[in-house]
């Protein structure tokens, strides 16, 4: 083994130990389960190099090493491959989100509630951003007399329902006639461009139907206004407080941050366009510098839609949080698919 090998498998199993002890680690622990064919001054030498490199700090006089942000960063680019979920954790992330694959936004939601289940973290689940999608189709249902409701889909995969009333009698053809119109006019287009400016042109091209159509119209500018705004679904934020690795400060910070919902989101689909994990000051959020913020898109028709994350402290089992996470964003990605399906 060459000599920046050893100090990369030292660092390593240094992350790997902490990680699952929360306390330092010394050089005979260290040789001890390693099996590297070298001594203890050896193993103590290359620590105290680690240590001038950034990557390992000593907490007090005498005491073992830990790492640093830049030391876990290291493991993460070289050693921190994603663990296969247990049968047990496949099984309970399956149960407990199939049960909501009706609808996309409780697909996400039980997906955040059983990820920090599973992991101990903050799990967030995110809508689609909205500058990535358009409208994919408009369904009219006529439910009464005088009811009918506008379901609206998204290439990102949200479905948004919402009834409207008409003040006159609704028939098959009229049903048929407005849905027609609307996804001539709609589909393809981007939630953020249907303004009031522009139902009051389409009602404009629309002629004398458009006397009959303000109801609808007012719907569908109303249900493109919520998809204009990415929604968060999060869950375990109690989890936090059981963590031994934050201060009361840190406390506060995080929880103030992790209400900021637009910011947060955000944040997840950065995370994911990189290594999948940010870490610390690698947020950019001074409240998140002694977090892990892991992230993965999930997607639908193929194409990355929204994303599902984990903030986690620092030191956290990466490799497990990070199997995880990779299945149950796979299957919301899968069952919000199926959901679309003609």
């Amino acid at each position: 083994m060459d000599f920046a090998s050893r100090k990369s498998k030292i660092l390593c199993c240094v992350v790997e130990q902490y990680i699952h002890t929360a306390e330092p680690i010394g050089s005979k622990q260290l040789l001890e389960s390693t099996g590297l064919n070298v001594s203890s001054a050896t193993v103590r030498n290359e620590m105290a190099a680690l240590s001038q490199a950034g990557l390992l700090a000593q907490p007090y006089t005498s005491a073992g090493r830990i790492p640093t942000q830049e030391g876990y960063r290291h493991y993460l680019n070289v050693a921190a491959k994603p663990l296969e979920p247990t049968n047990r954790e496949k099984a309970e992330a399956f149960r407990q989100i199939a049960a909501s694959a009706n609808d996309p936004e409780r697909i996400l939601d039980s997906a955040a509630r059983v990820l920090s289940q599973l992991t101990g973290g903050v799990c967030v689940a995110t809508t689609p951003p909205p500058e990535a999608v358009t409208v994919s189709k408009l369904r009219i249902v006529q439910t009464g007399r005088q009811t009918a409701m506008a379901v609206l889909v998204t290439s990102g995969g949200m479905i948004k329902y919402r009834l409207f009333r008409c003040d006159y009698i609704l028939t098959q053809e009229l049903v048929k006639v407005f849905e027609r119109l609307l996804n001539n006019a709609l589909v393809g287009i981007e939630p953020h461009k249907v303004t009031p400016a522009y139902i009051q042109s389409l009602a404009a091209g629309f002629g004398e139907l458009s006397m009959l159509m303000p109801s609808v119209l007012s719907v569908v500018m109303e249900q493109c206004a919520e998809i204009n705004r990415m929604d968060v679904k999060m869950h375990g934020e109690s989890n936090l407080l059981f963590s031994n690795d934050f201060q009361l400060e840190d406390l506060r910070g995080i929880i103030k941050f992790i209400g900021e919902h637009e910011q947060l989101a955000y944040l997840l689909l950065n995370a994911d366009r990189g290594s999948g994990a940010l870490l610390g000051t690698e947020t950019g959020v001074p409240a998140l510098y002694r977090c892990a913020v892991i992230s993965r898109r999930y997607c639908v028709a193929q194409q990355p839609s929204g994303a599902i994350g984990i903030i986690a402290p620092l030191r956290n089992d990466y490799r497990k949080n990070m199997g995880i996470l990779e299945y149950v964003s796979a299957l919301v990605g899968k069952l919000i698919n199926e959901l679309l399906e003609p």
